[in-house]
């Protein structure tokens, strides 16, 4: 399932994502990283500048994940990383090569998987992190200014 906005063609990206992950599950389904109580799902995922950005869900891993523009096929090299600006600020990411897919830009938010007790509580997380990357990021307010220095006192 793909949680999100998408247009049919990129849905069709994002689902091959997913598609390409669910092949990998069947690799390491029942390794100690696998927790078997949750499913491969994207989430999230929004077009940025020409980019499908945001996170996959994984029974090993959770990551926020990019899917690189027509333009970043030409410059992204596989073991290389990227820096990508959001609403919410600039993340460096590692680009790698799935099998049966191409590249991916990827930036880890959890790597065991193992705490969380079932699909929806991670799927709540994924959420919010996608959530969070879209989110403009506000500044630090500005202490309040005393009416001595106002007045220069």
């Amino acid at each position: 399932m793909v949680i999100g906005a998408a247009t049919l063609s990129d849905e069709d990206s994002v689902q091959r994502l997913v598609n390409a992950y669910r092949r990998a599950a069947l690799r390491v389904k029942g390794m100690p990283i696998y927790n078997p109580t949750l499913a491969v799902e994207a989430v999230g995922f929004r077009n940025v500048d020409g980019r499908e950005a945001g996170v996959m869900l994984t029974p090993w891993f959770m990551n926020l994940t990019v899917l690189p523009s027509a333009e970043d096929q030409k410059v992204w090299v596989k073991s290389g990383s990227v820096r990508l600006v959001f609403p919410s600020g600039a993340y460096d990411f590692v680009v790698s090569e799935l099998p049966d897919f191409g590249l991916v830009a990827t930036c880890p938010l959890f790597s065991q998987m193992a705490d969380f007790t079932d699909h929806e509580a991670a799927q709540l997380a994924a959420l919010s992190a996608a959530n969070a990357l879209f989110e403009v990021e506000e500044p630090e307010p500005a202490p309040p200014v005393s009416r001595r220095q106002l007045l220069g006192g």
